[in-house]
């Protein structure tokens, strides 16, 4: 019985929110092939208190002709939901906040402002480097940087580093741009393959915290190999891959516009009107089951088979070809957490006890820095359910162990918009965590 009245319950929600959702419905040719200004969007924090309340969201998640963008989507009771409503949106959505008992606070007032203010900060910081080249020994690590600075930088670190660094494509963008991928290590003297790190970050291009953590990083490496006995040592027994940008096509058009900078997908065509693969939904491991959409025109749509897309199918290649790679780290934001395997299935992984002491150390490293606390755990138990990522693909088909999603500052004060004066101490403090990840390889090896 009580199985029945909840299932009845949910069944009166959906003619609830189907009957309300009725005059917002267009069609998605209208809703989806332009950008909109973003004037008057909000990003609301929901605190759904039952599964009732979660369900209802996590219907929202998949409603077509809306355009909600769950910055955080629902999962659990009491965990709490970000999403972005248009204001043609807002009545509907407050009215089924209000009709389901859902709290909420404003996260963000006006979004165009907010996006606004957020590159105008960047941009004023940027003005203390105006005109010079991203050179290694004037990189501006404290501000966000174009695709073309990153690709002038990565470059320069190659021909800086000779004797540590090179510089390769693996893969390309859909627009045709090579993925840059920089390797730093000591060349083996005996020939023998070192075991290696695989670092990429931007696969959600709106991300721009993980690309600037990543650059700082390699600056680093490079910079204290040879004085910094840790960073020599784990160059000369390790190899470190990283590509700072994966999402190469998507990145550049979060530059090119206020309402452009929190696209997520990459660019690649699609049937209709709409644009762009969620990269990180396009992967072969349970693919098209949890956490991600059918609808070419939704933000976390996985594409029409798995490795669709050139990015994926490339980087994939690579991995698989390398079983010296060890790690996978996977540079996102936001809600600092350190996500290991898997997003799809409650089981934990074989290998799980091992995966959560790698992350409890690197972590705690972290938090060493500036004690900012980052959460521990799997994907389904932390944040959410979901299946086709590169996470999960590094462990199930490549068998990389310890593979992760890293989701870097904030919790959600500013999200996707963290300002540039919050680079810095978050790359600090994730550094001594890949030391800690490097060190963890040498004395655990497999």
């Amino acid at each position: 019985q009580p199985y029945v009245t909840v299932k009845c319950k949910m069944a009166l929600h959906m003619v609830v929110l189907s009957t309300l959702l009725l005059h917002i419905v267009v069609a998605q040719a209208t809703e989806y092939s332009t950008s909109r200004s973003l004037e008057g969007d909000q990003v609301l924090r929901l605190h759904p208190g039952t599964q009732d309340a979660v369900a209802m969201l996590d219907s929202l998640v998949f409603m077509p002709g809306m355009e909600l963008d769950f910055w955080k989507p629902p999962s659990h009771v009491n965990q709490s939901v970000d999403v972005q409503v248009p204001r043609k949106d807002l009545p509907v959505v407050l009215d089924l906040l209000q009709r389901h008992s859902i709290p909420y606070d404003i996260m963000v007032d006006n979004l165009r402002l907010a996006v606004e203010k957020h590159m105008e900060d960047n941009h004023k910081a940027r003005s203390r480097t105006a005109g010079r080249p991203a050179r290694v020994d004037d990189f501006d690590f404290s501000v966000y940087h174009t695709w073309d600075e990153i690709d002038a930088f990565i470059t320069d670190v190659q021909l800086t580093y000779p004797a540590i660094a090179s510089l390769s494509s693996y893969a390309a963008t859909f627009e045709g741009r090579p993925i840059q991928t920089l390797k730093l290590g000591k060349p083996s003297t005996s020939g023998e393959t070192k075991p290696a790190i695989w670092i990429d970050a931007a696969i959600h291009c709106r991300e721009w915290i993980s690309p600037a953590t990543v650059l700082y990083a390699i600056d680093q490496f490079a910079r204290l190999y040879g004085s910094d006995p840790t960073v020599t040592r784990l160059l000369d027994e390790l190899d470190w891959y990283f590509t700072p940008v994966f999402n190469i096509d998507g990145y550049i058009y979060t530059w090119s516009a206020p309402e452009n900078r929190l696209w997520r997908k990459n660019r690649s065509a699609q049937p209709g009107p709409c644009v762009g693969v969620d990269l990180n939904r396009n992967w072969d491991t349970h693919f098209a089951e949890t956490g991600a959409s059918a609808d070419p025109c939704s933000l976390i749509y996985h594409g029409a088979a798995p490795f669709s897309e050139p990015e994926t199918r490339g980087i994939s290649d690579f991995v698989l070809n390398h079983p010296e790679i060890k790690v996978y780290l996977a540079m996102h934001s936001y809600s600092q957490l350190w996500i290991s395997p898997w997003g799809y299935s409650y089981a934990r992984p074989p290998d799980y006890h091992l995966q959560n002491a790698m992350a409890i150390a690197a972590e705690s490293a972290s938090r060493a820095v500036h004690g900012e606390v980052y959460r521990v755990g799997r994907s389904i138990e932390i944040l959410y359910a979901v299946a086709g990522g590169a996470r999960d693909w590094a462990y199930d088909k490549a068998g990389v162990i310890y593979s992760y999603t890293v989701e870097l500052r904030d919790t959600g004060r500013y999200g996707h918009l963290l300002p540039p004066d919050q680079i810095l101490p978050t790359a600090e403090e994730i550094f001594p965590a890949y030391l800690k990840v490097g060190q963890w390889i040498l004395d655990h090896p497999y």
